[in-house]
């Protein structure tokens, strides 16, 4: 039995503070990359996709059943900030996350792959590139190496699902 058969599928925006570009360097993209990856495997969540700009991420998680999105997206927060204070000896007195986590449950496949493509067309749509397979921090290249995108997708211009809706961040 498939133990995300009963669980729901989440999209989360997790902002920086007053959206100040405290994620421009790449290490910290890393440090988030890594705590999104320590937080899959903490609460068995299967991540769908994901994008980590300058001063917000995206992320698309579906939970294992009886689960919600609070807790582990809670947790990677916290974690991201451990490791971003250890690195940062001088950002004790800053805050770097907003208040709140802001997440709805997707109602679909069709709804998924909404946001799924606003995720990996969010780095084109904020000027960080040209064409959205050239943004490292995305999950578009692994969903490239699996066939469920090709390379040059959108590179004529934003897919039509993006108006679909109006997501928050």
């Amino acid at each position: 039995m498939n133990e995300y058969k009963d669980g729901a599928t989440y999209f989360v925006t997790l902002e920086c503070f007053n959206r100040q570009q405290l994620l421009a360097r790449p290490r910290l993209k890393q440090l988030l990359l890594n705590a999104i990856h320590d937080t899959k495997k903490q609460f068995g969540l299967h991540v769908g996709g994901y994008v980590i700009l300058d001063d917000h991420a995206h992320l698309v998680f579906v939970t294992a059943a009886d689960s919600e999105h609070l807790g582990p997206m809670t947790y990677l927060r916290a974690r991201f900030v451990r490791a971003w204070r250890e690195l940062e000896k001088d950002a004790n007195e800053v805050v770097f996350w907003e208040h709140g986590i802001k997440a709805r449950v997707l109602a679909d496949h069709d709804d998924l792959r909404a946001h799924l493509d606003y995720i990996h067309y969010d780095p084109v749509k904020h000027g960080l590139c040209a064409r959205a397979y050239d943004y490292h921090w995305s999950s578009l290249r692994a969903r490239v190496d699996q066939g469920i995108y090709t390379e040059d997708w959108a590179v004529l211009g934003p897919p039509a699902t993006l108006g679909r809706f109006a997501p928050h961040g």
